[in-house]
């Protein structure tokens, strides 16, 4: 079992070679037309948005990253979706997409890690009522996370892959690093419906302070974590060794009967935001420049606070033991019979072969949300040119059964009008680690982007590629609604008016 649990975690990072870093795109936050997007960074944006309704049916945001492998093809992707390259780049199976000799390895870290994170907005809406802002939001989330694979034993996978060999290897060097296996995999799915009310207060010179808080239904819709190790053999300084047995616990989340589930608390987003306008409004200098509407704002928020509640568990586990052995001297060894040879070692293993796994059913599990603390602030340059930063902070630690995010730091350059936006975002991904520059784009109702558009315009270094997409509405006509709303929905017609 164990072993199809190592190959099953190589294989896994193996066969995810682009990485992607969306981070669930915080791109519109500080936009006046974010609305429902913007909402779930920071629900106190909600009463300053530019619309008085906002509707969305939905949205599309991922984040999946690796370590170890990154793309370097030879040609240029446009080339090889028009089928423009040469013969000699054509695989037996008429497939130039795929060849393991495009696929790069990484020399750095000397562990494999994979971690992604897909969300799925679905239809929300928000309605803003003078100082008060409502709302309703819904969403499905994915969740992985695997670390704990040593850099040569992935390179040995990778190598038999790549030569088109069977997984098999009997090496010396693959047992030595086998041993140092810690595998910890950890994957969720669930799904909320959120409740959202922010409000607004004005002062004086045209300053405004608004907060917000989104309350979350939550369902687990299932899960499990993994926890291997290989065990080990360690020499001691007193001319004896310790020997560790293979030990594992795999932790299956069961869904709930019940959809939803208020008992466990469920999940909350806060947020507070600043805006402090220009006192004066109109002309300047005679000429026909208006002055922004606003001159700067910043906001701060604490996201996902809580946790998921799984009642029906079952956990398969098989301890770790370990047993000193005293070394005799080589002397003493060459004296023994090969019985005694044999009763010494089986005397110094009963242990550790006489464990046996063990399963433990119904016990109640919490698992944390992402909880991440966010710091955002947009600065209005001129009446069309912004300049944007944001900052995601991830709380929880990476090593705890709980689920965790990236943190990252960006600063995006953005044009914007009532009916399109560009902007460019520069960031520092995977925990500032990583520099990227990416591209994305409003036109009316609908947003596109990526955080990392490099790997699309550049034929080489493909270390990287996300996208996020989604639709909304906002303001639709109100003459036509206002003019045959009676007559559609109450099947009447409106008298004339004088």
């Amino acid at each position: 079992m164990i072993s199809h649990i190592m190959r099953y975690g190589v294989t896994l990072s193996l066969l995810l070679p682009v990485f992607t870093s969306a981070q669930v795109s915080s791109f519109f936050v500080n936009s006046r037309y974010g609305g429902t997007y913007a909402a779930r960074v920071n629900p106190a944006t909600s009463a300053q948005m530019q619309h008085k309704w906002v509707v969305s049916p939905g949205g599309f945001d991922f984040s999946i990253f690796n370590n170890y492998l990154s793309m370097s093809m030879p040609y240029h992707p446009y080339r090889l979706a028009l089928k423009n390259y040469p013969d000699s780049l054509t695989t037996r199976y008429d497939n130039p997409l795929w060849r393991w000799n495009w696929v790069q390895t990484s020399k750095s870290d000397q562990n494999i890690s994979l971690h992604g994170f897909i969300r799925i907005n679905g239809p929300s809406a928000l309605v803003k009522l003078g100082s008060h802002s409502f709302g309703l939001l819904s969403e499905v989330n994915f969740y992985a996370d695997l670390k704990g694979i040593p850099k040569p034993l992935a390179d040995a996978f990778y190598e038999d892959l790549r030569r088109g060999h069977k997984l098999r290897r009997q090496d010396s060097n693959f047992l030595n690093n086998g041993q140092q296996i810690h595998l910890n995999i950890k994957q969720q799915g669930w799904a909320a419906i959120g409740f959202h009310y922010a409000y607004l207060w004005k002062f004086k010179r045209r300053k405004m302070i608004s907060a917000g808080i989104t309350y979350k239904l939550l369902h687990g819709m299932g899960g499990s974590q993994i926890q291997v190790d290989a065990g080990n053999i360690e020499e001691q300084p007193d001319r004896s060794i310790r020997i560790s047995s293979p030990g594992f616990e795999i932790k299956t989340l069961m869904p709930r009967k019940n959809l939803f589930y208020p008992k466990g608390f469920g999940g909350i987003d806060l947020g507070v935001q600043f805006l402090n306008k220009k006192s004066e409004t109109g002309k300047h200098n005679n000429s026909k420049y208006i002055h922004p509407e606003y001159m700067y704002r910043i906001g701060l928020s604490l996201l996902d606070i809580g946790h998921l509640v799984y009642t029906r568990t079952i956990t398969t586990f098989l301890k770790s033991e370990s047993e000193a052995m005293n070394m005799p001297s080589i002397e003493e060894v060459l004296t023994w019979s090969p019985d005694k040879i044999k009763d010494e070692l089986t005397k110094n293993f009963a242990n550790l072969r006489d464990a046996e796994p063990q399963t433990v059913y119904g016990k109640t599990t919490r698992i944390g949300l992402p909880t991440r603390l966010v710091l955002h602030g947009d600065m209005q340059v001129t009446k069309k040119f912004y300049l944007d930063f944001l900052l995601q902070q991830n709380l929880r630690r990476v090593s705890s059964r709980h689920i965790h995010t990236l943190s990252f730091l960006s600063v995006t350059p953005r044009f914007e009008k009532r009916n399109w936006t560009v902007g460019f975002p520069i960031s520092l991904d995977n925990n500032y680690r990583q520099f990227r520059m990416g591209f994305y784009a409003r036109w009316m109702y609908l947003y596109f982007g990526s955080r990392h558009i490099a790997a699309v315009v550049h034929p080489n270094g493909k270390q990287g590629a996300d996208l996020f997409i989604g639709i909304q509405f906002g303001n639709l006509p109100g003459k036509f609604l206002k003019i045959k709303t009676p007559y559609l929905f109450l099947k009447k017609r409106r008298c004339a008016e004088f």
